[in-house]
């Protein structure tokens, strides 16, 4: 049986195939997870250090130069920059997490339903050649007392015929010696 035997083989190796893209999606989840988590921090940081900043230099802005021009752009940026890091966290948070969250369960639901018809297909090639192989030998050896017990009927039947011929001849025999006798 060597095309079942390759087919074992094969199983295995879509099984370790499944087993390996499983635990990488995983892996990808925990890090878009921990990317998510870290990118809502660090927007929140620096939505508070521009919220210190506003509330301390408020009051010291008495003069308007280049410098201060300078800082009041850089809070901007900063804040800026906060809120579109808070914005990419959410984006990612709801569209690609989800929806690779989605196709691990779907990956998952894949595998559960590989092994199951796998394992349908197992059980019927067991009772294929497991089960009616042995009604077919149970048949063979059935089949073999017939034959043998017919042979030894017919071995009978020539033996009874053979010695019924041989007491026919040697009555003809014996009647032709008295008739010429």
């Amino acid at each position: 049986m060597g095309f079942g035997g390759d087919l074992k083989y094969s199983h295995d190796a879509l099984l370790k195939l499944q087993d390996w893209e499983l635990r990488l999606l995983e892996t990808v989840k925990k890090f878009m997870v921990m990317r998510v988590k870290s990118d809502k921090e660090y927007a929140s940081t620096l939505q508070n250090l521009c919220n210190q900043v506003d509330k301390e230099n408020t009051c010291q802005l008495d003069f308007i130069s280049n410098v201060s021009k300078s800082w009041l752009l850089v809070v901007q940026q900063t804040e800026q920059l906060s809120k579109i890091m808070k914005t990419h966290a959410e984006d990612l948070n709801s569209g690609p997490l989800h929806r690779l969250t989605m196709m691990i369960k779907d990956k998952q639901q894949v595998k559960k339903s590989f092994v199951g018809v796998h394992q349908q297909i197992e059980a019927e090639m067991y009772k294929v050649t497991k089960t009616e192989l042995e009604k077919l030998k149970s048949s063979y050896r059935q089949l073999i007392k017939e034959v043998n017990s017919a042979k030894e009927k017919y071995k009978e039947a020539v033996a009874k015929g053979f010695q019924e011929l041989l007491k026919t001849r040697e009555g003809t025999v014996h009647t032709r010696a008295v008739g010429r006798a």
